[in-house]
């Protein structure tokens, strides 16, 4: 089981991860360089695990919490997961096959910001709301 600063160190990662490719695909010819690929498969690879983690741990702690609010709460976390995995999936699906030619490298790096602030938003969410009631309430 992974603890709270590794899920923290997760996340620190991942925003490190989206700070090189929001540079990186802004440049038509790197959109789809073979390394810039790797580098979104990694990222791509990091946002799942982490998803699917805290969906196994974190979630399911949450919801048999005898707080109302926290299970409220928790279930907004697990309702924001699943609306960035299937976002997220069919997004993945066109990194590094699409052509960025004719201006639909335009479109490309408008729908890749839209997914990273989605990513950044629910670091956000997780590091202002579900860690601080994971450690209030589990790490006493």
């Amino acid at each position: 089981m992974y603890t709270l600063d590794e899920l923290k160190q997760q996340n620190k990662e991942i925003s490190d991860l989206i700070d090189v490719l929001e540079v990186l695909i802004t440049d038509n010819k790197l959109a789809t360089n073979p390394f810039v690929c790797d580098l979104a498969k990694r990222f791509n690879e990091k946002v799942w695990l982490h998803l699917v983690f805290e969906d196994k741990t974190i979630y399911s702690e949450l919801c048999r919490h005898h707080n109302p609010d926290v299970v409220s709460i928790a279930k907004q976390f697990h309702d924001s997961a699943r609306d960035i995995k299937k976002i997220f999936s069919r997004y993945v699906k066109h990194w590094c096959h699409t052509s960025t030619e004719n201006g639909s490298h335009d479109i490309f790096v408008n729908e890749s910001n839209e997914v990273f602030k989605l990513i950044r938003e629910r670091i956000k969410f997780e590091s202002d709301e579900i860690f601080p009631i994971v450690e209030k309430h589990y790490n006493s």
